[in-house]
């Protein structure tokens, strides 16, 4: 191209320049007015009682970064800042909340826009002394009832997310899962019961280490329980509506508690009342050790069952008639006087195969396992059970026959609101004497109808307790308690 002068191309250069700049204008303001996109999934979330994260995406065409008020230290929120993405996963958490609803206003910044995202954490909404009712009785006049209880359950194990709620039906479950409660399961009614524990856990003396709990359970050493006073499990109970000494003394509390370790142990009362402590086992340490074995033992045998221990720890040892300094407690008066309340029919001192309280079934058809078996009660000599295997040797799910019946003779006179005890005292003896029971409800043809599982039929253990020559691994040995508790 060619210019006639100096002057027209100067002139051509300053429109050129006045064009370009023109169109970079046009693009910058192009930039400028160009939208930008920021959105969350939700404008609102409301965080558990226990602060367990929750999720929400951000998209955002800049880069973002979210404030949090410095008066919300309760709340977590990851990622705050970060570049342009089409997707962004934050992470919303809160320390846990026990009392009053929290809430507040998180603000997001994507370059010139502004969202709003409001976080709520409702509190734990838990009473104490709540009782609940989780099964109720289907048949019978009054129910079986049967409450569960928790030591070294805080505020927060009784939430909806907490461990209390699992493990109680995880006991009740188990209580069921065993005949013959479980064909006579529509007699019961369950409740669990609240009472709070400062802190969580169970003081381990074995390990060092404190626990407050609401009932003072404690482990001393390895499989062996203690509490002190029992009767603060009962006092506590006493804050259920409708709770009568009567009430008390047909109902089985279990206590549970919170400590994944082996070991239980039961009071049982000449009133009938009963107390069966339980570790919420889940880690076993032998055969028959988890906490539904415990379950069986503690709470089904000896609470509700009022029977006796049929193992031995005291190999080639006769036991004594009378207290000795040895054996205060295990001797064949203490264990007589059991019986004359009605517990205790487990086990026979007579020696006497035909005068045992479960000789009526050895001409029984589909009770060959039933027969006469030294060595029960601690003791290798001197005493007998019924049947060499059963729940009451070592935790197996099986209980013998005639502590089945003992069993099913309870839950139905109970139901029926008749006596209990096939014993009466007669002052005029001093004695106990077998005495009719008026309207009896159990009678031996039903129960052999029903009776389902006759003999155990699995193979024996093969897990052998490393501290003695026998299968099984003892807890603390039964509580019997004349009277009722002090309330």
């Amino acid at each position: 191209m060619r210019f006639l002068n100096k002057k027209n191309y100067m002139n051509f250069m300053k429109r050129i320049m006045l064009l370009g700049l023109g169109f970079g204008c046009l693009v910058l303001l192009s930039a400028c007015q160009k939208e930008i996109i920021c959105t969350l999934s939700e404008p609102s979330i409301e965080l558990e009682y226990t602060g367990d994260p929750l999720k929400v995406r951000l998209s955002s065409t800049v880069s973002w970064k979210i404030e949090v008020p410095s008066d919300a230290t309760w709340l977590q929120i990851t990622p705050l800042s970060g570049p342009a993405a089409q997707e962004i996963e934050l992470t919303c958490k809160a320390k846990p909340n026990e009392r009053a609803i929290r809430q507040t206003q998180v603000t997001v910044r994507c370059g010139r826009r502004i969202l709003d995202l409001t976080v709520i954490q409702k509190p734990l909404n838990v009473v104490e002394y709540t009782y609940t009712v989780l099964q109720e009785h289907t048949q019978g006049t009054y129910p079986n009832e049967v409450i569960i209880l928790g030591d070294g359950y805080s505020k927060m194990d009784y939430g909806t997310l907490g461990s209390f709620n699992k493990d109680a039906r995880d006991a009740m479950e188990a209580f069921f899962s065993i005949e013959p409660f479980s064909t006579y399961r529509s007699y019961f009614r369950v409740a669990q019961f609240v009472v709070f524990s400062p802190e969580s856990g169970i003081t381990e003396s074995d390990k060092k280490t404190k626990v407050r709990t609401a009932f003072d359970v404690r482990f001393d050493e390895p499989y062996v329980m203690a509490m002190d006073n029992p009767n603060l499990v009962f006092q506590a109970a006493r804050r259920i509506p409708g709770m009568t000494d009567k009430r008390m003394s047909n109902t089985l509390f279990i206590l549970l508690a919170n400590v994944d370790r082996y070991g239980g142990l039961c009071w049982q009362y000449s009133d009938g009342s009963a107390l069966a402590l339980c570790a919420v086992c889940r880690t076993p340490v032998g055969s028959y050790t988890k906490l539904a074995d415990l379950i069986h033992h503690e709470a089904g045998g000896h609470g509700f069952g009022r029977l006796v221990d049929e193992y031995v720890i005291h190999n080639g040892q006769t036991i004594p008639e009378e207290a000795t300094s040895a054996s205060p407690y295990r001797h064949k008066k203490e264990l007589k006087e059991r019986q004359n309340y009605g517990y205790a029919m487990n086990v026979d001192i007579s020696g006497e195969k035909e005068q045992a309280p479960w000789a009526h079934y050895y001409s029984l058809p589909g009770y060959q396992a039933v027969g006469h078996y030294e060595g029960a009660y601690f003791y290798e000599k001197g005493v007998w059970r019924p049947e060499q295997r059963s729940c009451m040797v070592d935790n197996r799910p099986y209980y013998n026959a005639p502590s089945r019946e003992s069993i099913v003779k309870l839950l139905l006179r109970r139901a029926a609101g008749v006596r209990l005890c096939d014993y009466v005292y007669q002052s005029s003896t001093g004695t106990f004497e077998v005495v009719p029971i008026p309207n009896d409800p159990f009678n031996m043809e039903d129960f052999m109808r029903n009776d389902s599982k006759k003999a155990w039929s699995a193979p024996m253990p093969v897990t052998f307790d490393t501290r003695r020559d026998h299968i099984f691994i003892p807890t603390q040995p039964v509580r019997f308690v004349p009277g009722s508790p002090a309330l």
